[in-house]
């Protein structure tokens, strides 16, 4: 039994810069560096044999010296564990153009594709790709890259996205996998371009080869598949860094029979601070007071904790003259959680009834407003909050 970890897409080293101060974004970085240093910890823990890392390593390809050092020097100091590093978009060829001597445990791959032999009968398999499909000189004398054995239990790494039909509409791998005749010898002078190109990964290309595990990077969002024989993976970023990577964040720990090609998976989360998204139903009736108890019980029925970052959305209906004070609730919040944001996207009620008839300024108001052909039902939201604040002596 051969125990493996599945990561992708750290991205160390972001900017956090469009939310945070920069207090608070140095303190994100640093929340990076600790969530891989927890990954380590449960490799060490499991002593798994290998860690593989399927792109978006960094950020960028400016990297900080002490997030470099930090990183090369954590596979340093594991050297019964072998680390595979399959290059992603965000990543370059000169990644580490600075450093003269990489940890001996550390394994890259190339355009052409690199090919390991893990143990026995345990082949890892990895080929980048950064939106080209320029050849590698990179390649394997007296053989092909595609030289899958079907005796070998085959695990591949790519970074990109799959191709929606093969999502969507799977099909059977085709026959005759794994034998080289003329026709399997076109594929394989062809399958370069086939198996990821611009419009994605294929799987349906791909399934023509005994592949049996396919490590993914690039979907920052968890998700798992079967495509004949073929079961694939993304493990999501390790550790969200905006609301539109909120959720539970972690990676993959394998154990892999080789002799069977049976292969166990589970998702191991890393508590190390999440983007929430909460949704909260309110009625007409409640206030700004009403809305943060209410806020306070779906925090705690969500089991929030104060390294987590909240987007708090206001649903259901609210009164024009009771509009919430969204800043009160952000400051009653913001103390006790790394960052809140709260947003107001409950429906107008507006009951002409209650001001068809009344002979005021705030009447006529409505009434113009509301009976305007010219305008969308959300412009005209905007307008009455805007002027019933005004009626109301607030400020712009």
């Amino acid at each position: 039994m051969v125990r493996l970890i599945h990561t992708a897409d750290l991205h160390l080293d972001s900017a956090f810069s469009s939310r945070f101060s920069k207090e608070e974004a140095e303190e994100r970085r640093q929340s990076l560096l600790m969530a891989w240093n927890r990954l380590l910890s449960y490799g060490i823990e499991k002593k798994v044999q290998a860690v593989l890392i399927a792109g978006d390593l960094f950020d960028s390809a400016v990297v900080s010296r002490s997030t470099m050092e930090i990183f090369l020097s954590s596979i340093r100091r594991n050297p019964d564990i072998s680390f595979f590093y399959l290059r992603g978009n965000h990543d370059t060829e000169n990644t580490f153009r600075f450093q003269e001597n990489l940890p001996k445990n550390l394994f890259l791959f190339s355009k052409g594709g690199k090919k390991y032999r893990l143990n026995e009968k345990l082949i890892l398999a990895g080929k980048e790709y950064y939106g080209s499909t320029e050849r590698n000189k990179d390649g394997f004398p007296g053989q092909s890259f595609w030289d899958f054995k079907e005796e070998d239990c085959n695990l591949f790494m790519l970074h990109g996205e799959l191709t929606e039909s093969d999502i969507r509409y799977p099909l059977e791998p085709a026959s005759g996998i794994g034998v080289r005749n003329e026709e399997g010898a076109e594929q394989d002078r062809n399958a370069e371009n086939e198996v990821q190109d611009n419009a994605g990964i294929s799987l349906k290309a791909l399934s023509r080869y005994p592949v049996h595990y396919l490590a993914l990077g690039h979907i920052h969002k968890r998700g798992e598949g079967q495509f004949g024989s073929i079961r694939y993976a993304y493990p999501g970023c390790l550790q969200g860094r905006g609301f539109d990577e909120e959720g539970e964040k972690g990676f993959f720990y394998l154990e892999v029979n080789e002799e069977t090609k049976e292969i166990q998976t589970e998702f191991i989360p890393i508590k190390e601070g999440e983007f929430r998204i909460l949704e909260l139903e309110l009625c007409e009736e409640d206030d700004s007071l009403s809305a943060l108890e209410k806020i306070e019980e779906k925090i705690k029925e969500e089991a929030c904790t104060e390294k987590d970052s909240l987007r708090i959305l206001l649903k259901g209906e609210k009164s024009p003259e009771g509009e919430r004070n969204l800043r009160y609730l952000e400051r009653a919040l913001s103390e006790r959680f790394s960052y809140v944001e709260v947003k107001e996207e409950s429906r107008l009620v507006l009951r002409k009834e209650e001001y068809i008839h009344e002979k005021s300024l705030k009447g006529e108001f409505l009434r113009m407003v509301s009976d305007s052909e010219s305008l969308s039902e959300e412009e005209k939201e905007k307008i009455i909050l805007l002027g019933i604040g005004l009626l109301q002596g607030e400020e712009l």
